[in-house]
């Protein structure tokens, strides 16, 4: 109602641009992932087994988690729902300062992009006039939630929670040196040392690249937590001097994970087209085979019919050339008037 907070009334945002969106010619694909940062190891809240995760750039993508899983999703319940899960497998634990403290950072990234047809108007680019074209427009909204600073003195923390207290202490101070550097004018600067943490390596987009930035620091009222309130709105401070030039992610080239959809889904397409006409052309030779088969039947058939005429034309002209022969030998013993002589013999 009307008391929910910033997260889902951001994500109820989204999903209400683009039902606003009525364009047959815009399409929109959204998806979310949910990472941790414990102990300096990056591991998959979505998918435990994940784990240990490495960072990774290149020029398309920029800064990313290898192998982090990438979850589709429809509607703001289902992020709900990601959300749900994932915050079910967080480290938290209890402290003398709070009954269940974080004991890691983590980040819930949503991805939105959208695919939209154009005329272009003009011979930009070397595109001709009134030609459409696809655009693709990439937004990412990463939703993070720090692990609070902690002194040991004061939270009583032993093994393995004073482990985390350390770990959390040094990448949260990491993340105080990158806004330092952030603040300092561009001719001061010597570096920017995102690297110093796996925690300001993954939001080195959010914090000095093309991002908008909220931050909200939280503090106590509680005497006891004075020094950890001056702290954080100290550091709080500093982080409202950074200044970001957020510009829109327009994409023209086939970086974006739509256009590998769309990409993916013109080349199952073809190859659907494909081998539907080899299935067509199979037929046809299965046809062709079969008749090819039937005349090759017939032929030897038929072979086998001419040799059985042959074999019996053959064998009536020898019984002719034998009773021709019967006939020529019987003549040769006859003699002039119808008188026949045998061998060796008078008269017969």
């Amino acid at each position: 109602g009307s008391e929910r907070g910033i997260i889902p009334r951001a994500i109820e945002d989204i999903f209400q641009y683009i039902a606003d969106d009525t364009s047959p010619k815009s399409k929109y694909l959204v998806r979310a992932s949910y990472v941790q940062i414990y102990n300096e190891v990056i591991s998959d809240l979505l998918k435990p087994d994940r784990v240990n995760l490495q960072i990774r750039e290149d020029k398309k993508r920029g800064v990313y988690v290898e192998g982090l899983s990438e979850w589709v999703v429809r509607t703001p319940d289902e992020i709900y729902g990601l959300m749900e899960r994932g915050a079910a497998q967080r480290a938290t634990g209890s402290t003398r300062m709070n009954e269940l403290s974080s004991r890691s950072h983590a980040v819930f990234i949503v991805i939105v992009e959208n695919a939209r047809m154009e005329e272009d108007e003009s011979a930009h680019g070397g595109a001709e006039a009134g030609e459409t074209r696809q655009s693709f427009r990439v937004g990412k909204l990463n939703l993070v939630d720090l692990a609070g600073s902690e002194r040991v003195r004061l939270t009583g923390a032993t093994g393995v929670r004073l482990e985390e207290s350390k770990k959390i202490n040094q990448s949260l101070s990491a993340l105080g040196n990158v806004i330092k550097a952030l603040t300092e004018t561009k001719g001061t600067r010597s570096h920017v040392p995102y690297r110093d943490s796996k925690l300001t390596r993954v939001l080195e987009d959010s914090l000095g690249g093309n991002c908008k930035t909220t931050m909200m620091a939280m503090i106590s009222p509680a005497l006891e937590a004075f020094a950890e309130s001056l702290s954080t709105v100290k550091f709080a401070n500093r982080a409202k001097h950074i200044k970001n030039t957020a510009r829109v992610n327009e994409d023209l080239d086939q970086k974006s994970l739509l256009r590998k959809y769309e990409r993916e889904l013109r080349r199952l397409r073809q190859e659907l087209d494909e081998r539907t006409k080899n299935l067509v052309d199979k037929r046809a030779l299965l046809q062709l085979d079969e008749q090819r088969r039937k005349a090759e039947a017939d032929k030897m058939r038929a072979i086998t019919e001419l040799e059985r005429r042959s074999r019996d034309f053959l064998k009536e002209k020898k019984e002719k050339t034998e009773l021709e022969e019967r006939i020529n030998a019987m003549q040769s013993q006859m003699l002039g008037n119808g008188v026949l002589f045998a061998e060796g013999a008078g008269a017969a």
